[in-house]
């Protein structure tokens, strides 16, 4: 079930914080139960992920110590507990309750989001992962399912500048993975089969485009006119020099220190990465508390 990658599900609180909703107790359930049905769904994939790669994963040297895979947990029981699992998300979603649109009238967001995320990585595991570019951009479509979902559950708006930046930086992310992998395995040799159509320029190249994206897109974020408004200054952009240093840091510990294959660890584990993580943190939270309560994120 991969417990330790819940922590990617906090993404749905990311745009609580451009609307300043933190501080707001009505807020949190409904983005709190919609956090934990994403843990559901996302152990739901693992398990459909582990019972299709099986085989092969008896193969790997790490990978054979997985539960379905050394045989302590049986193929009936697996499947069984993905079908329970994804209910379960989806019934959680439907609990939480639709806000109103517009006019009034109910959106179920959360059963919508839930469903799309299912479905996209569901895919992505079956036939998505083996076919290139697509593999990353599943990656980067299932965070920016969960930062969109977060504000739409509770009836906020989402920057379309701040969907960019997710966007950009969950492929920035993606492709550093698959870069590191590529170092690692020798050119993909040992590792998904994926990697084996992609080339170390092909990789830097998408890297550092993603890269730039993020960076130029989250600049015009702090910057544009919808964001000065909500917050009431333009002081958001000096929170730029850190996502150039976090995304530089990045980069340093893939190339120099062969440490991009496992994003979640590096992200949690550097302290440079964590330093500027916090940084920006602090920065955006002192910013967005100086300016005027806003509606959206």
């Amino acid at each position: 079930m991969r417990p330790h990658q819940w922590t990617k599900n906090l993404a749905v609180f990311v745009g609580l914080l451009f609307a300043q909703k933190l501080g707001d107790a009505t807020v949190w359930g409904p983005v709190g139960l919609l956090f934990a049905a994403f843990c559901l769904a996302s152990s739901c994939v693992y398990l459909f992920n582990d019972i299709r790669d099986r085989e092969e994963d008896r193969k790997h040297p790490v990978k054979c110590n997985r539960p379905i895979a050394s045989g302590a947990l049986g193929v009936p029981t697996a499947w069984g507990m993905t079908v329970v699992l994804g209910a379960a998300a989806l019934a959680l979603g439907w609990w939480i309750g639709p806000p109103p649109d517009a006019d009034g009238l109910p959106v179920p967001f959360a059963t919508l989001a839930l469903g799309t995320y299912l479905v996209l990585n569901l895919a992505y595991t079956a036939s998505l992962k083996t076919v290139p570019i697509a593999d990353v951009t599943c990656v980067a479509l299932g965070f920016l399912i969960r930062v969109a979902s977060g504000p739409a559950v509770v009836g906020l708006e989402v920057s379309p500048w701040l969907i960019l930046c997710t966007l950009f930086g969950s492929l920035f992310l993606a492709l550093a993975k698959r870069r590191g992998e590529f170092i690692s395995t020798d050119g993909g040799a040992t590792g998904r089969k994926v990697l084996k159509q992609y080339s170390a320029e092909v990789l830097d190249l998408l890297l550092g485009q993603a890269a730039t994206a993020t960076l130029v897109s989250y600049s015009i974020y702090t910057v544009s006119s919808q964001t000065v408004d909500k917050f009431g200054t333009t002081n958001l952009l000096y929170t730029i020099p850190i996502v150039f240093f976090g995304l530089g840091r990045y980069l340093i510990l893939l190339y120099k220190r062969g440490k991009g294959e496992d994003p979640a660890a590096v992200l949690f584990t550097d302290r440079g990465i964590l330093l500027a993580v916090f940084g920006w943190v602090l920065v955006s939270a002192l910013v967005i508390g100086t300016g005027p309560v806003a509606a959206g994120s």
